[in-house]
């Protein structure tokens, strides 16, 4: 049987062990597919609230630039969560928070002028919070701090 070499590294790779990086949660798994769903349908909803006939939301190089920016961070974010960066996930919930605040602001007159635009920003709303529950339940909370036990155990170069 040839030997395997890590892509990277070009060091021989031995089988991994179990250790908590090798064995995430279901609730981090969902987290995440719900979170990428989240920024799909984002892309999707900045997009008909700009293309849509009547749009009060021209395309502007500002918006394109705050997609892409929101896009990335939020992209980040979910990287660094599933590597077991526990801080990720309090970002990940502040940032809902306040953006929860500027939804229920805005709310009623988006509901008022565009239903599918405001349908579709009250879906990315009910699977961020269902994401973030998964993100604050035990087995990922455990999880969390397996991975900084093991981060912690390990020498630092």
């Amino acid at each position: 049987m040839p030997e395997k070499f890590h892509i990277f590294s070009g060091k021989k790779m031995e089988h991994p062990s179990p250790g908590p990086l090798f064995h995430k949660p279901q609730s981090i798994v969902a987290a995440k597919n719900i979170l990428y769903g989240v920024l799909f349908l984002e892309i999707i909803t900045w997009a008909v609230a700009r293309w849509m006939p009547g749009s009060f939301s021209p395309v502007s190089a500002q918006t394109v630039v705050t997609l892409i920016v929101t896009v990335a961070v939020m992209f980040a974010l979910i990287k660094c969560v599933t590597m077991g960066m526990k801080w990720a996930r309090v970002v990940l919930l502040v940032l809902f928070i306040l953006g929860l605040v500027a939804y229920a602001w805005g709310f009623s007159v988006v509901w008022q002028s565009n239903i599918l635009i405001a349908v579709l920003r009250l879906l990315q709303t009910v699977l961020e919070v269902v994401a973030l529950g998964f993100l604050f339940a035990r087995e990922s909370t455990l999880w969390f701090d397996r991975v900084r036990e093991k981060a912690a155990d390990e020498p630092h170069k």
